[in-house]
């Protein structure tokens, strides 16, 4: 049993390392962009009194914007080629395509000497970056034990984290060094070989393996993920698996599934997290933390303080995902992050601070900002990727995964091109934190209105949990069975009045239950319960 988890552990944390390559980047051109030798370099505005400047007129800051949204440019290719790449040649090759497609840019963008040359590596880095977004988490959850799944797929999101603290660590070494930007932007070869070769070792996708009728190398992978002992498990899955799978899986029938309203349906859900995920004000707080802190009078490091956050927030994630679930986290992730940037932004409004106020009420903002990238760390960030890796059929996954990312990177896009124009603009920095904090409120009513609970369902039963009526997923008790074992114990039935035709009792009469006197007795353990009326009248049934 030890080496059976010990195995699980090792493929998910090697195949997570894929997370530096989007993560790394976000952090280390942060700082690289604001580095006088880089601005040098590519004839951009700069002061000469420090080592870093946030000084720039018009035309460096739409170049600046471009450099900084040319890995999103590339991206895209990149995803809707990475859905393909996968169903095609398998998760696995395709990750490890996409690391050396990785490499290659890392190389031209170290060794860049014009701005084309910049601009071409980051697009092909982004076209690396592109492909394994898209394929890493589907490999994780499909590879992956369901009690496992939300915290394997997690680990990932920590990896992401851990590149952007390693980007801001590595640029606050390089920062007083002539050519540091090269020596910064150079950490992504390494990454990019060691992700290529170790993915050679590991496992292919048990679930694309049957896909494409490998059932024997299928059931090996699973034999060893699950433990040689469990061999009934082992079973049961594989005929779970094989009973999702159409028996003719043509481009026709694909199509067919992928119009199909709940499929389509789950695609459009998946799309609109990760738009969710990017305007929520990450990206901004991220990819342009050294230009607002400098703008309010902080000192360089204080970025790294926000990477260490990121890193903290994401890592409490593998556990509270898999134990509160995915819809509790994006609830109160979505409201945290909507006090804390609009805290950020009254503080910056009242005390004017960027107009040089008090430095003090500028280092309140810093830890408003820090609470923000620590809730989205915990829920927005982790549990978007894990929901989109999970919901949608294993027929169209590979092409639904794709469009869901495709969503984030062109959004990854727009954002990084508005950032600068709203900092730039009478908005300021503080009118920009409340549009950010419109979009979390949006953000809580979209996630509160229209997603199920996936927690602790296997990847086929999700299906089923959309196939449910709108208003089932409004689920208060959910909500209150993380503080009420009662309501726990309700969520685990669904009663039904089987000689009346009175259907289940739904979310939306729940309250009137409540107090009604033929309310069932539900035991807080054990596998019955007691009512006062006709047990005939209830049917207990697992959600």
């Amino acid at each position: 049993m030890a080496r059976k988890k010990l195995y699980v552990w090792f493929c998910a944390l090697f195949a997570s390392i894929s997370g530096l390559t989007f993560g790394y980047d976000v952090g280390v051109i942060n700082g690289v962009k604001d580095m006088i030798g880089f601005r040098q370099t590519f004839n951009l505005s700069y002061t000469d009194d420090n080592s870093t400047s946030c000084e720039v007129d018009l035309e460096s800051s739409s170049t600046l914007g471009l450099i900084v949204s040319v890995l999103s440019i590339g991206a895209i290719p990149g995803v809707l080629s990475g859905g393909v790449l996968m169903d095609v040649t398998g998760r696995r090759t395709a990750i490890i395509v996409a690391a050396v497609v990785y490499t290659v840019g890392g190389t031209l963008q170290t060794g860049a000497v014009y701005l084309w040359m910049l601009y071409l590596g980051r697009f092909i880095t982004g076209f690396g970056v592109g492909i394994i977004v898209t394929t890493i988490p589907v490999y994780l959850a499909e590879l992956s034990p369901k009690k496992l799944r939300g915290g394997f797929v997690t680990i990932m999101g920590v990896n992401v984290m851990g590149g952007i603290l390693l980007g801001f660590l590595v640029n606050l070494g390089t920062v007083n060094v002539t050519f540091g930007w090269r020596i910064s932007l150079s950490v992504t070869v390494p990454i990019g070989l060691i992700l290529s070769i170790g993915m050679l070792f590991l496992p292919e996708s048990p679930r694309w393996l049957l896909k494409k009728r490998r059932n024997t190398r299928a059931e090996e992978v699973l034999t060893r993920v699950y433990g040689a002992e469990n061999t009934k498990t082992v079973q049961q899955v594989l005929l779970e698996i094989q009973s999702s799978i159409p028996a003719k899986n043509s481009f026709v029938n694909v199509l067919r599934e992928f119009l199909e309203w709940n499929v389509f349906y789950r695609v459009l859900v998946g799309m609109a997290l990760q738009v969710m995920n990017r305007f929520s004000g990450q990206i901004v707080i991220l990819y342009y933390s050294v230009t607002i802190f400098c703008s309010i009078g902080l000192p360089y490091y204080s970025s790294v303080i926000l990477g260490v956050m990121n890193i903290i927030g994401t890592g409490l994630s593998v556990y509270t995902i898999d134990k509160l679930g995915r819809k509790p986290l994006l609830l109160l992730g979505t409201l945290g992050m909507f006090g804390s940037i609009t805290l950020a932004g009254t503080l910056l409004l009242v005390f004017e601070v960027e107009d040089g106020g008090s430095q003090a009420v500028g280092y309140v903002v810093m830890v408003a900002l820090c609470v923000f990238v620590f809730t989205y760390a915990t829920a927005v960030g982790p549990v978007s990727w894990a929901m989109n890796s999970e919901i949608h059929s294993l027929t169209v996954r590979g092409f639904a995964v794709s469009l869901s990312t495709l969503s984030f990177w062109v959004s990854n896009l727009v954002a990084a091109q508005l950032t600068p124009i709203l900092l730039a603009s009478p908005l300021q920095t503080h009118g920009t934190f409340y549009v950010l904090a419109g979009v979390n409120l949006a953000g809580f009513l979209f996630v509160l209105l229209t997603l199920p609970e996936t927690k602790g369902e296997s990847l086929e039963g999700i299906e089923k949990l959309f196939a449910e009526p709108w208003l089932e997923r409004v689920d208060l008790f959910y909500y209150l069975s993380c503080c009420c074992p009662w309501c726990e114990r309700w969520r685990h039935y669904t009663v039904k009045q089987t000689h009346d035709n009175i259907g289940p009792i739904h979310a939306t009469n729940v309250m009137a239950d409540l107090v009604s006197p033929s309310m069932p007795t539900l035991p807080l353990n054990g596998d019955s319960y007691s009512c006062k009326m006709d047990p005939k009248i209830f049917k207990e049934t697992s959600v």
